[in-house]
């Protein structure tokens, strides 16, 4: 199933864990994790989301173009990975790092070491967030989505005096 615009709703999930609320107004939140692609014409989705599902950073790659979407403001592309097709079983290593300044989170996506642009957005008070990996829905077979080298941390840096 390849929809042209992707929704978060296509994907199954798994959740890979929580970070403590951050409330540090100079925090950096680091989701860093090696995906798996089960076949060449299945997108796969890298995640970190606020409780609401409405904020936060999430991408969806179709390893056959290696074309990224940003699934959190309305599934645009937001770049091409250079080296395509992605083969099905290598790892794709993605970093997904938000750098909170104030009320703002400032977003930055690494895959394969090309860094894409990401919008940023504001949220008020502490913010817990779910890291999740999955893989598009398939009613034809559930292929397992493997996954590796999870990291999620949370790095609270003083404001200099």
């Amino acid at each position: 199933m390849n929809t042209l615009i992707p929704d978060l709703a296509h994907f199954q999930l798994e959740e890979l864990g929580s970070t403590p609320a951050v409330e540090q107004y100079n925090a950096e939140v680091s989701f860093k994790i090696d995906i798996e692609p089960s076949r060449v014409t299945r997108r796969i989705v890298v995640g970190i989301l606020d409780e609401s599902r409405k904020r936060g950073i999430t991408i969806a790659i179709y390893p056959a173009t290696g074309e990224v979407c940003d699934l959190s403001n309305g599934g645009g592309v937001i770049g091409y990975l250079s080296r395509t097709p992605l083969a099905p079983g290598v790892p794709v290593p993605c970093d997904l790092t938000l750098y909170r300044f104030g009320h703002n989170f400032v977003c930055s996506v690494r895959v394969q070491g090309e860094i894409f642009l990401y919008p940023a957005f504001s949220m008020d008070g502490s913010a817990k967030l779910t890291a999740f990996v999955g893989q598009e829905k398939d009613s034809k077979s559930e292929e397992p989505f493997a996954w590796s080298r999870l990291r999620l941390d949370v790095l609270e840096q003083p404001v200099a005096a």
